[in-house]
């Protein structure tokens, strides 16, 4: 039978079942392991008597016994790294201050203002005293010349309050919270220069520093070498995944063309990587056992390499796969690749489960495996005569082939597509390669001079095509395709959509056309409803974003956005924490006005005025109480919306505004909105903080 071949995917589908489940239901319910395992091994010998005793019909009982084995397994490992179910958490000994003893896992990472360091707490003081804990957390030191002077390993003394990661604060923004929590880590503080000093350093683990301190020393090669700006940015995310340098628009370009996948070390980087090794190392195969210590010496470089590069979730899956091919070919195997992909993925997620919900993780192994099923067919539907335009298909068919299994989590989690995705990969695939090779050779020979800025010359040239030929691609006309909004269910559906189509198109299976026929017409009434409750909607919404006013106005698919000047300008600002809720509520902008602005409904032709602070959108009315507009007479108002810090008493605005509602945006500072909050309390009225609360929204209908 066709599972029979892959043993390994058979356990690790109920394996990503189990992990599924504790991940979305957020579960913190687990059995203890020694009743786990008795319980497991009393299945067995009740599945084992029954098959004995009732026969052959009863033979798929055992491997519902393995699969519900996995699937717990995955179940309980994922509730067991949790933070809170771990006994000496530190997080439980948290109070208004505490002394905390913590050590650098890894380097600091230089901002404008501030310098961000990961920690491990090892002891923490509270009222009772002195806690051995474990547990990482997030450290914002200020920026100056002692907080730059650290590095891996150093271990801190912290005089500091840590406060738990808020949860995402306006509708569909990225969930900050959750990234930082399936890395372990759901608290962070900022410390002023007299809140920390250095206590020791070299307490990591020297392997790691070592590493850390060869790629600084060759990020030090580039520098010198005199690759600079978005060039270096790119190189050397690409040779060593250093991200740190990768400007925003940069991203931007590489998102929008389809060639993010060249700027994250993945598969790619790792197989280059081993090429150049095997090829080096081709005195081994000579000799008679040779195969054994090269496949050592490959071993080691390439998980050294993983190591160097962050050892991210898309570079050990392909460490991973390499080191079973390579074990493979040492001992003369020629192992599946359907179970060498399984194989990877089963043991990056025993020693991490949190894996699992990595966007790289996702993406990188479905390529593979879209790579692997389905670039066969697509390649041999034709046959090139000529030998380039044959590497040309090659390249093309595999782009096809992983851009299929990946467009619909890409469209879930980045709401756009590339539609030039074919030929920014028959681009910028060669020449990633080519940069690669160069940047290798730069490193290499950085010691001979006349060579070294030969080389360094044509890797600079190399990214500035590089560079450039993306910025063409996504700056042409109809290169991107945005605003895409799916769901979870919709997503799915797609991907057995996908499933059932390709089954069709390969094996010519009449059922799997009309299953794909009847998810096409659930997909359709799906998206039909929300496409009729989106133009049926009408909503206002205060965004919470730090120092800005920010509100959406929303009639049907149309928005109108009203900011201070600088949120207006702000695009980044904007697409971080505003986009999603747009995406998610299907709307596009119409226009775009600031705060103070006099505007009458025939601009827009919604039943939208604005004058002297006043809102009047169709038969609600906000009064915007600021520094800059505030009515000098009474009026009647549905909400009063008090923003950027105005000298104004809450009795006072209450009686000239009339309004049920106050609300308090971030724009204002925390200490006004609590001085606020107890007036309002005092005179018995309504308010609501955004910074407290999240974004206020408001439904019209």
């Amino acid at each position: 039978m066709f599972w029979n071949r892959y043993p390994l995917a058979r356990v690790l589908l109920p394996f990503i079942a189990g992990i599924t489940i504790a991940l979305a239901f957020q579960l913190s319910f687990f059995l203890p392991l020694v009743l786990f395992l008795v319980l497991i091994l009393l299945s067995f010998c009740f599945v084992f008597i029954l098959t004995r005793k009732l026969g052959y019909g009863l033979r798929w009982l055992p491997g519902i016994v393995i699969m519900l084995f996995w699937l717990f397994t995955g179940y309980q490992l994922t509730v067991l790294r949790l933070n809170v179910n771990t006994a000496d958490y530190f997080g439980q000994y948290i109070s208004e201050k505490n002394y905390t003893v913590a050590t650098l896992t890894e380097p600091l990472q230089v901002r404008e203002k501030t310098c961000k360091a990961v920690v491990d707490i090892s002891l923490i003081n509270d009222s009772v005293g002195w806690h051995q804990t474990s547990g990482k957390a997030i450290v914002y030191l200020e920026k100056d010349s002692t907080a730059l002077k650290l590095k891996y390993g150093d271990k801190i003394l912290l005089c500091d309050r840590f406060s738990e990661i808020p949860p995402p604060l306006n509708p569909g923004e990225f969930n900050y919270k959750n990234y930082l929590k399936y890395r372990s880590v759901d608290y962070s503080a900022y410390a002023k220069s007299h809140d920390w000093k250095l206590l020791n350093s070299g307490n990591g683990n020297a392997f790691v520093a070592f590493t850390y301190t060869i790629r600084d020393k060759l990020l030090k090669i580039l520098e010198q070498a005199g690759i600079k700006g978005n060039e270096y940015a790119v190189v050397s995310a690409l040779l060593i995944g250093y991200t740190d340098k990768l400007d925003p628009d940069l991203i931007k370009d590489y998102q929008g063309s389809g060639a993010m996948h060249i700027l994250s070390v993945s598969g790619m980087h790792v197989g280059i990587v081993f090429v150049v090794l095997n090829f080096l190392l081709f005195f081994f195969d000579k000799t008679k056992y040779g195969r054994y210590p090269k496949a050592l010496i490959l071993l080691a470089f390439v998980w050294f390499y993983a190591l160097l590069t962050g050892m991210s979730p898309a570079v050990m899956r392909a460490a991973g796969m390499f080191s079973f091919i390579i074990a493979g070919n040492a001992f003369k195997q020629r192992p599946d690749i359907y179970n060498t992909l399984a194989s990877s993925a089963l043991v990056l997620l025993l020693i991490n489960p949190f894996y699992l919900a990595d966007v790289g993780f996702q993406l990188s192994y479905l390529a593979v495996a879209g790579i692997v099923a389905i670039y066969p067919h697509i390649h041999k539907s034709w046959k090139p005569k000529y030998r380039l335009t044959e590497k040309i298909w090659s390249l093309v068919a595999v782009s096809i082939a992983a851009q299929i299994v990946t467009f619909p989590l890409s469209m879930y989690y980045f709401h756009q597509f590339p539609n030039y995705f074919l030929l920014t990969n028959i681009i910028a695939v060669p020449l990633s390669a080519v940069v690669i090779y160069l940047g290798i050779a730069v490193l290499v020979f950085s010691s001979v001079p006349v060579l070294s800025v030969c080389l360094s010359k044509a890797l600079t040239w190399a990214l500035l095509f590089l560079n450039g030929s993306i910025s063409t691609v996504e700056h042409l006309p109809f290169a991107v395709s945005r605003a895409i909004s799916v769901t979870t269910v919709e997503t799915i559906l797609i991907y057995f959509l996908l499933i059932l189509l390709l089954v069709w198109i390969f094996r010519k299976h009449t059922k799997a056309l009309t299953g794909g026929l009847a998810i096409v017409l659930i997909l359709m009434l799906s998206m039909s409803v929300r496409a009729f409750q989106a133009s049926q909607q009408r909503k206002i919404i205060v965004y919470n974003i730090g120092k800005h006013t920010a509100i959406d106005l929303v009639d049907g698919n149309n928005c109108y956005f009203i900011a201070d000047t600088a949120m207006l300008a702000d695009a980044h600002n904007q697409e971080f924490h505003i986009f999603n809720c747009r995406y998610a509520l299907r709307t596009r902008i119409r226009n775009a006005f600031p705060l103070n602005k006099t505007l009458m409904d025939t601009t827009t032709g919604s039943g939208l005025y604005m004058n002297s602070g006043l809102i009047q959108f169709g038969t609600s009315s906000i009064a915007v109480v600021s520094r800059a507009s505030c009515c000098d007479k009474s009026v009647a108002a549905d909400v009063a919306l008090v923003c950027q810090n105005p000298d104004i008493d809450m009795a006072a605005l209450s009686k000239q505004y009339r309004t049920r509602l106050i609300v308090f945006d971030a724009s204002n500072s925390a200490k006004n909105i609590r001085k606020w909050k107890k007036q309002c309390e005092m005179l018995g009225i309504f308010c609501y903080s955004t910074q407290e609360n999240g974004a206020w929204v408001w439904n019209l209908e």
